[in-house]
């Protein structure tokens, strides 16, 4: 009997035992837990409040530095995005901004002259000379339309060009053919010199008008009476175009801008243009696996330099 109650005894103590021995454990799961928990939070807490990763310990095996490491990665990325964020919000409204001052100019114009057009009291000479502005404004308020429109579908892919084999001799012709008018009326002799009637590799259509957009620029801001070359060098794999005009050249610190959407130096602002096309021309090149380059000296001239891909 006393054996058994001795047995019994001994169980209670041990379960006792075990039992505080849990309860112990419990205990101290519990606390490492609640720290864990509340150093993650903590963790979070700074990533919200932009105090940054800086106190994260991400060097330790430890579980904690484990879930700071995935943290900080989502922190990066989410810094990146809104980063991303900001720039494209800001380029946005830039472009908007950029449009409305290309507008603005060409309606107060339009504005203006119709309202004087439309006042009886003015003589028919003078609203013949009204209409004649009128017509221009419009003609240029839809140009830069127009042109704004080519802008945003090859930005947006909405525009597929087709690529094939183009005869160079061909292409350059039909693109000098485009300025002819226009450099006759300034007295500008435009000489096209193609050593080799290479086959590009290009669509042909969108090619034609790169080309005709630095070519245009070359008589825009070149004097009376002024050359313009055009001259062609095969390469191994690239056709190089150089078209060379004796204009008022580019300011070395503007040489890398003057592709970019709008731009123009001041010392231009006078001549007629929106800034549009050497940005479209590094557009279509770019779609063709092509690229440009711009040679300037300020008073002397420019070069620019276009690349395209040969087809065979």
């Amino acid at each position: 009997m006393e054996q058994r109650e001795l047995f019994f005894a001994a169980v209670a103590v041990f379960i006792a035992i075990l039992s505080g021995a849990a309860a112990g454990i419990w205990l101290y799961m519990r606390k490492k837990y609640i720290s864990y928990t509340e150093k993650v939070l903590s963790s979070i807490d700074d990533i919200l409040a932009g105090r940054g990763t800086e106190r994260f310990d991400v060097e330790e095996e430890t579980l904690l530095s484990k879930v700071q490491m995935k943290l900080k990665k989502l922190a990066e990325i989410t810094a990146a995005a809104a980063r991303k964020s900001e720039e494209r919000e800001q380029e946005v409204q830039g472009i908007i901004s950029d449009i409305s001052h290309q507008l603005k100019t060409p309606i107060a114009n339009i504005v203006m002259y119709c309202d004087t057009a439309m006042n009886p009291k003015v003589p028919e000479e003078k609203r013949a000379m009204c209409m004649e502005i009128l017509k221009d404004q419009v003609d240029k308020l839809d140009f830069l339309v127009q042109a704004m429109i080519r802008m945003s579908r090859l930005e947006q892919n909405i525009i597929a060009l087709h690529q094939d084999k183009v005869s160079l001799q061909g292409l350059l012709e039909r693109a000098v053919r485009s300025i002819r008018a226009r450099a006759a009326d300034k007295n500008i002799c435009v000489e096209l010199i193609c050593e080799e009637d290479a086959a590009l590799y290009c669509d042909e259509k969108w090619t034609t008008e790169a080309l005709f957009n630095v070519l245009d620029n070359a008589v825009k801001y070149s004097p009376q009476g002024s050359r313009i070359a055009v001259r062609t060098e095969r390469l191994e794999i690239y056709t190089k175009i150089n078209i060379t005009d004796q204009g008022v050249g580019i300011s070395p610190e503007h040489t890398a801008d003057v592709c970019k959407r709008f731009f123009r130096e001041e010392k231009v602002a006078k001549t007629e243009g929106v800034g549009i096309g050497l940005y479209l021309t590094r557009e279509i090149l770019d779609k063709e696996k092509g690229y440009l380059k711009i040679r300037s000296e300020e008073g002397s001239g420019t070069t620019v330099s276009v690349f395209l891909v040969n087809a065979d």
